[in-house]
């Protein structure tokens, strides 16, 4: 039963990501428009889900983690961080607009807590048996691209003038596309490519005497 409960989470789990990566391209060119907002909720509710069910399994054996306390609660922090930090946007939006502590609060928040959650998931995964080798390090490879990421922006800014930023705007916008889509679709996809390396276990059928 452990491997057809694995099977079901891991399909399940990776399918909903897939679906984050595709409803994330949707959202960016409905960006501005007043749909947008509810495309961003139902992309993180469905993030969400298939984060805490990757992490929770519909068993024990089917946790990427194997229920460990830490690995989960570290995968809980990364599949409600995204409606956290929402909610937390929008309450700000209702205060003083001149409050620029709260919002530069926010801003260290939200580049800090996924990472650090997410960098603990990730070596909770790669350290445990739940998730065959090499895929276990899959999550620390998306953790090494969202750096990489981050770094080339903040290397142009420091040695490039501010006049020539600007040029560099479609770039850094491709780099943080790709770096989303390969946390959620492509572990969306790799979830679902072992998900069917999975087969119930074999029952044994004696012949009658």
């Amino acid at each position: 039963m452990s491997r057809r409960s694995r099977q079901k989470s891991w399909t399940y789990a990776g399918a909903g990501l897939i679906v984050c990566g595709v409803g994330g391209m949707v959202q960016t060119s409905l960006r501005g428009t007043p749909g947008s907002d509810a495309v961003r909720i139902l992309i993180d509710l469905v993030f969400a889900a298939s984060v805490l069910l990757f992490a929770f399994g519909l068993s024990r054996d089917a946790s990427v983690v194997g229920r460990k306390p830490l690995g989960m609660t570290a995968m809980a922090v990364v599949a409600l961080w995204p409606l956290a930090d929402l909610a937390f946007g929008r309450l700000l939006a209702l205060g003083p607009s001149t409050d620029d502590t709260a919002w530069m609060v926010q801003g260290y928040l939200s580049l800090l807590v996924p990472a650090a959650a997410g960098f603990v998931a990730a070596v909770q995964i790669a350290r445990g048996d739940e998730v065959p080798r090499p895929w276990r390090w899959a999550p620390m490879w998306v953790l090494g691209a969202y750096a990489v990421t981050w770094a080339i922006p903040q290397l142009v800014f420091v040695t490039e003038r501010p006049e020539n930023i600007q040029a560099f705007a479609d770039l850094f916008a491709m780099l943080g596309s790709l770096a989303s889509l390969a946390g959620t679709l492509g572990l969306g996809i790799v979830a679902l490519l072992l998900a069917a390396r999975q087969r119930p276990e074999s029952v044994e059928v004696y012949p009658s005497p």
